[in-house]
């Protein structure tokens, strides 16, 4: 037998994440894959699961602890065959060399700016709530006369972060953000109009809110509506749903979708790219990562198919099948739910003729799709039933205009109703 140590896996550009959770003990048996602590990032809770099957002889973390990349979870008794296994795959590594891809860098945002004499915002002095923030954070907002309490926080467990504070001073410095209106009231006592009830809102929703109220006021965000007539793409679909499904692979319309818009964003990159508010330029991504919004029982999560534009329909659709599986069990990983440079949020399974999808920061774009509908359309010479589904893109106006928006829905569309030009 022998020891092994169980380490935070890597968990992308996340830092002191909040251990919520640990689900092993100290003498518990795991097999591969078992999950042995929950963290709570800034938009999903993860499971990371043991890399061995052995016996837990000590537990080095407990909920309430932060995690990095690399922390020491847990020491794991595993059998020598394991060892061996493992000393051969790491033998295989290095007669066998990764050959590095090149990746494309963004310009690196300055974080620290100082902000000349910031306005001081006057609030009550007997405001006694507990704000979740380091004494040199509770320091730094003292120096820039900022009060807590109108801070909204985006670490874990919504603790505020110096970020949080600098962006605050920002809005208010620009006009985004006033006294009055960033401060939170209580509601009114409801008791007297008759009986109600509190429900707790779920661990993604009190993570994922703050995000999105950001997003809104700090975003010009303006929505295209536009149809696509995807009746002979629809034909297709059901032609090969049948050969697909002996597969063990069910297609929806969404693959499809997925593959027009990476074509899409190629055509028009601006919509593939990142707002830099400090130096005020856009950030063109090279890469086609589609974050997809998925309805899970906690609350709404976004997972990201990574190179879309690299991938078949038939892949996208098993590994759109895969992650969402993941996401409605609670089981997707950092790595899952990072680094997307474009989103879509369909609601074509539940119903609705068109909505306005909130944009993901720092992405620029999300385009929303709608249940399709039989409606009937002028031919020429008559009107016939057509297959059409809604579509809704919203995008920042900050560096996309109305010309470019409708262009790129245009565009889409095209692709949409003739399918050779997904495909080809």
């Amino acid at each position: 037998m022998a020891v092994k140590q169980i380490l935070v896996p890597d968990i992308g550009d996340f830092s002191d994440v909040a251990i919520i959770e640990v689900y092993v003990s100290e003498g518990a048996t795991v097999e591969v894959d078992d999950s042995i602590i929950a963290l709570e990032s800034a938009k999903a809770v993860t499971d990371i699961p043991s890399p061995y099957a052995g016996t837990i002889t000590k537990i080095h973390v407990k909920a309430g602890d932060s995690a990095n990349t690399g922390t020491l979870l847990a020491d794991i008794e595993v059998a020598e065959k394991e060892v061996e296994k493992e000393a051969e795959v790491e033998k295989e590594k290095e007669v066998e060399p990764v050959k590095e891809e090149p990746t494309f860098t963004p310009p690196l945002v300055q974080k620290e700016e100082v902000v000349a004499q910031p306005p001081v915002v006057q609030t009550s002095s007997t405001d006694t709530t507990v704000y979740h923030a380091s004494p040199s954070v509770r320091q730094y907002a003292r120096e820039l006369g900022v009060e807590l309490h109108q801070v909204v926080g985006t670490g874990p467990h919504l603790r505020i972060q110096r970020t949080d504070i600098q962006d605050f001073v920002k809005q208010v410095v620009t006009g985004g953000v006033s006294g009055a209106l960033s401060q939170e009231k209580p509601l009114e006592d409801f008791s007297v109009y008759g009986e109600f009830e509190i429900q707790e809102l779920t661990r993604i929703q009190k993570i994922s809110g703050p995000h999105l109220q950001r997003g809104w006021q700090n975003i010009p965000l303006v929505t295209q509506y536009d149809e696509a007539d995807i009746t002979s793409l629809e034909m297709y679909r059901q032609q090969i749903k049948g050969e697909l499904a002996q597969q063990g692979i069910r297609v929806s319309i969404l693959p499809f979708i997925v593959k027009a818009v990476t074509k899409a964003l190629k055509q028009f990159p601006a919509l593939n790219a990142s707002y830099d508010p400090i130096n005020k330029n856009l950030v063109l991504k090279k890469y086609y990562n589609i974050g997809i919004a998925v309805d899970t029982p906690q609350g709404l999560v976004v997972p990201v198919v990574k190179n879309a534009d690299q991938k078949g329909i038939k892949e996208i659709a098993n590994e759109l099948a895969a992650i969402s599986e993941r996401a409605r069990e609670g089981r997707l990983t950092p790595s899952d739910i990072s680094g997307s440079s474009f989103s879509i949020s369909s609601l074509g399974g539940i119903g609705g003729t068109s909505f306005t999808p909130l944009i993901n920061p720092p992405e620029v774009a999300i385009l929303g799709v709608s249940k399709m509908m039989k409606k009937p359309l002028f031919n020429g010479e008559t009107f016939e039933p057509r297959d059409v589904v809604p579509l809704s893109l919203s995008y920042d106006h900050r560096v996309i205009d109305g010309a470019m928006g409708v262009r790129f829905t245009t565009y889409l569309v095209s692709l949409l109703e003739e399918m050779r030009n997904i495909l080809l």
